[in-house]
């Protein structure tokens, strides 16, 4: 276990340094993007994790989109820049903006920090997506919040349904298995086995307003509950 995370420091750092240099001269970060691609991967296999993916044929490739997943473990993030083919870009919260190196890459590769206490400041980071979705890139939000720790999906927050809207970009719906057995919240001990994801329909956000938000909310979180597993694959 001390190799893998010596391994797993080792390469965030050279490829983080490298994020840093190649987005001087990458305005939207799409080249960058690759790296992350292949960070992902490779922690991935020195972790000893699988990824098997379906539903890749239910989404354009061309086409930006609102994705959003449940969240289960850590290992959702470098599953999903891994394996799933879009330019996607992170809403995340502000205190991992902190971590050295890690917190200024993924800024230079154009995920969008959020100040959860500030709503002024949330709103105002949360119009980056505006720009980012109007340039053929996907943000993802992870709708629960915060990670699960039975499997079982937590409340869901507006705020990604709200810039859906806003944007009339479709959503994306994702449900992630196998996750929270591989690196369970709270936990720091790694377990090696399968991720499953299972990509659903998009959904139209034509015809929702702000109003009438909590039925697309629900929409979307049916579509993630109705693939959600709760025994080890």
């Amino acid at each position: 276990m001390p190799i893998m995370y010596a391994i797993l420091v080792l390469d965030t750092l050279i490829l983080g340094i490298l994020v840093i240099f190649i987005s001087i001269f990458d305005k939207w970060g799409r080249r960058v993007h690759y790296l992350g691609k292949l960070w992902s991967r490779m922690n991935m296999f020195f972790s000893g994790v699988r990824v098997r993916v379906d539903g890749l044929e239910k989404f354009d490739r061309k086409k930006s989109y609102i994705v959003m997943p449940n969240h289960q473990s850590l290992y959702d993030v470098w599953a999903l820049i891994g394996y799933i083919p879009l330019q996607l870009r992170w809403v995340m919260k502000k205190e991992l903006r902190k971590v050295p190196l890690f917190g200024f890459a993924c800024a230079r590769m154009g995920h969008i920090y959020v100040d959860r206490g500030d709503s002024q400041r949330a709103k105002k980071s949360l119009e980056v997506s505006h720009n980012l979705l109007k340039n053929n890139l996907s943000v993802v939000f992870f709708p629960e919040g915060t990670r699960s720790p039975d499997g079982k999906l937590l409340p869901f927050k507006k705020g990604g349904f709200v810039i859906a809207i806003e944007t009339k970009i479709p959503i994306l719906p994702i449900t992630i298995n196998g996750s929270r057995y591989i690196l369970p919240k709270g936990s720091m001990r790694c377990i090696p086995g399968t991720i499953h994801i299972t990509i659903h329909d998009p959904v139209s956000v034509e015809g929702f307003t702000y109003e009438n938000k909590e039925k697309l909310m629900d929409i979307v979180k049916n579509k993630i509950e109705q693939s959600l597993e709760f025994s080890q694959m």
